[in-house]
């Protein structure tokens, strides 16, 4: 705990970070300070410090900046500062617009409101139990729950039909807010735990049908707001007599969870989760030292404390099987490892299968993650390092930034599940067949790279794949596959446009919306690539062109490419315009329209898009000969969008 004079020291360094305009320092100490103090006027003096740089800080640090707006049936005006500190310290910057108290109705259904005329990005729905479903206490009253389904269904309808209405005119992501279930109620313990109707089990129910009509909506989450409260304490999470005064839903101490929550289920809207785990052996795996204390010495298995690492051990094992890829980061005899991992297989609840990559050598631990991205095909940012070692765990910090790092606590290993669980890391609102088959992809990318090393030629290499690329409408893929390649896709990704689902249905109705799935000798892929286009004129416009990195470099991009331009001349296109729009990550997509004959005839100083064109009537886009393609022979998936319309 620090004392009063280092909080204000912190307090003036902060100050001084942005009297400077150092957006990295700020947020830096801004973290710092709320650290050790979550003291009303600590949060007020964070948030205004970096509100007061959300310029430096969305183009220093790349944060998102979304026009943010608040529907809400109660009071949400103190909680603000905390959500301002919440969004910056994940990187966004919100510009937060709150809605009329109650009016919500009119604000989600009126093309004329003041939320239609904000033009949000992102929207925060705050409705209380009273306000959608306010006749479930008494209907649960007498224990009997005579009403209670009718009443359940009759707010999902009105719900869904808010929703729906706003989804019908706005592509703004929205985070829909579930119920706390009361604690306390008239039929007391006893009654809320044995009567199917109490107003408890009533209310976790709604909440369940609340959660699946957001599954059914475009670029909409659930916020589990009950799973917050009983995390921090039903009883504390409501302060009765501000509620009652103010129509204040969330106590003062727990405004910085409750922002954090909203923040958390907004990003899983914008941001895919991380899709690598690089974990450390010694003291974070198992306990002990693997060189020092040998095969038989090393702590795992049922007994205390061993089972504290099989816990982790099993927290990986679930993590992989939705397709979060393992790997192992240790300063060890590799030798060594196979030996324990063979010799402690019964206490282990992972094998070395389970993991799709060891780095097991006493080299630098940052080089060796640089070489997992490299050999994955992937950015540093997709990677979460767990390490016991604090100078470790500072080396990769300060050597790859965007690497996510977590100090596994050594003297109390049995939070160490707990702390990566309460991260966002792993944060995901829908799980693909993709995701699921995702280790099974990168164990496959392995044996090519080992047929890749026998092959004369790189055409004889392709060739032996045995390459097939089927496409899909974007609606088919599923859906939530196409939102999801947009949201994360970085390194092929000529304009990095991150479209909602709702607006791929646009592209569907009015475009082109088509991903591509590829197979080969060593497996499926799944859906690895996704373009975006539309005809005006004889003109096809790209708007959007994205190929999962694992894939690239096998003529993939080529065969998409091909296929869009096939559709838009048989439209009557005469030619096709693609921009590249240069980002952080997406150098090796910024050839791609030059690589493939098209001409450069822009370039625009305000967005850096540099603007090409291709002319249909005088050249053809051929896919390449080693490629089979499935789904264009007369369009036999679906009837092009672009031919009906």
């Amino acid at each position: 705990m620090l004392s009063d004079a280092q909080r204000q020291e912190i307090r003036s360094s902060l100050k001084e970070a942005v009297a400077q305009r150092d957006a990295a320092r700020a947020v830096r100490l801004g973290r710092d300070l709320l650290a050790v103090s979550t003291k009303p006027a600590d949060v007020m003096f964070c948030a205004s410090a970096l509100t007061s740089l959300a310029g430096e800080i969305e183009q220093h640090l790349g944060a998102k900046r979304l026009r943010t707006y608040i529907v809400r049936s109660v009071t949400v005006e103190p909680i603000l500062p905390s959500l301002a500190v919440a969004a910056t310290l994940s990187n966004y910057v919100l510009d937060v617009q709150v809605g009329g108290y109650g009016s919500y109705v009119d604000e989600l259904m009126n093309p004329q409101s003041a939320l239609a005329q904000f033009k949000p990005d992102a929207v925060f729905i705050i409705l209380d139990l009273e306000e959608i479903a306010g006749k479930l206490p008494d209907l649960c009253a007498d224990g009997k729950g005579v009403g209670v389904e009718q009443e359940i269904a009759q707010c999902i309808s009105r719900v869904e039909q808010l929703l729906r209405s706003f989804r019908a005119a706005s592509s703004a992501r929205m985070v829909f807010q579930g119920c706390v279930v009361p604690d306390l109620t008239s039929l007391g313990d006893v009654g809320d735990a044995n009567l199917a109707a109490s107003l408890p089990n009533a209310v976790r129910s709604l909440n369940e049908r609340l959660a699946a009509l957001c599954r059914s909506i475009p670029a909409c989450v659930f916020f589990d707001v009950d799973h917050l409260a009983a995390r921090h304490g039903r009883a504390r999470w409501r302060d009765t007599r501000m509620f009652l005064a103010s129509r204040l839903a969330v106590s003062s101490e727990a405004f910085g969870i409750y922002a954090e929550g909203l923040v958390r289920s907004l990003s899983a809207l914008y941001r895919a989760p991380r899709k690598v785990l690089c974990t450390d052996l010694d003291n974070t795996l198992w306990g002990g030292i693997l060189g020092e204390d040998g095969p038989q010495g090393i702590a795992t298995g049922t007994a205390f404390p061993g089972n504290s690492y099989l816990e982790y051990q099993k927290y990986l094992r679930q993590l992989s099987s939705r397709g979060i890829l393992l790997t192992v980061v240790s300063k060890n005899n590799e030798a060594d490892v196979r030996e324990a991992f063979q010799i402690r297989a019964s206490d282990l609840a992972l094998t070395l299968d389970h993991f799709v990559a060891l780095k097991i050598s006493w080299d630098d631990k940052a080089q060796a993650i640089r070489e997992l991205a490299q050999s994955l095909s992937l950015g540093l940012d997709s990677f979460v390092f767990v390490d016991d070692n604090p100078v470790e765990c500072e080396v990769v910090r300060r050597h790859l930034p965007e690497v996510a790092v977590v100090q596994a606590p050594v003297d109390e290993p049995w939070k160490l599940v707990e702390m990566l669980s309460q991260q966002s890391f792993f944060d995901a609102a829908s799980v693909t067949d993709d995701d699921l088959n995702r280790v099974n992809e990168y164990k496959a990318q392995a044996q090519r790279a080992e047929l890749e090393g026998s092959a004369t030629s790189r055409d004889e290499f392709l060739a032996s794949l045995g390459i097939v690329c089927t496409f899909q409408s974007a609606l088919e893929a599923p859906l939530a596959r196409a939102v999801q390649l947009l949201a994360k896709t970085n390194q092929f990704n000529v304009t990095t446009r991150r479209r909602s689902a709702a607006e791929v249905e646009e592209f569907a109705a009015h475009g082109q919306a088509w991903v591509v799935r590829v197979h080969d000798r060593f497996g499926d892929a799944g859906v690895v690539g996704l373009a975006l286009a539309r005809n005006e004129g004889d003109v096809c416009h790209v708007d959007s062109f994205l190929l999962s990195c694992r894939v690239i470099g096998r003529g993939i991009e080529t065969a998409l490419l091909a296929f869009i331009a096939d559709n838009a001349r048989r439209a009557g296109a005469k030619k096709i315009v693609g921009e590249f729009i240069s980002t952080k990550k997406n150098a090796p997509s910024a050839s791609f329209y030059s690589d493939h004959g098209f001409a450069e005839t822009s370039r625009a100083a305000e967005t850096g898009a540099i603007v090409y064109e291709f002319d249909l009537t005088h050249a053809v886009l051929a896919s390449p000969a080693w490629i089979t393609l499935k789904g264009n022979e007369s369009h036999e998936l679906t009837a092009s969008p672009v031919l009906s319309s």
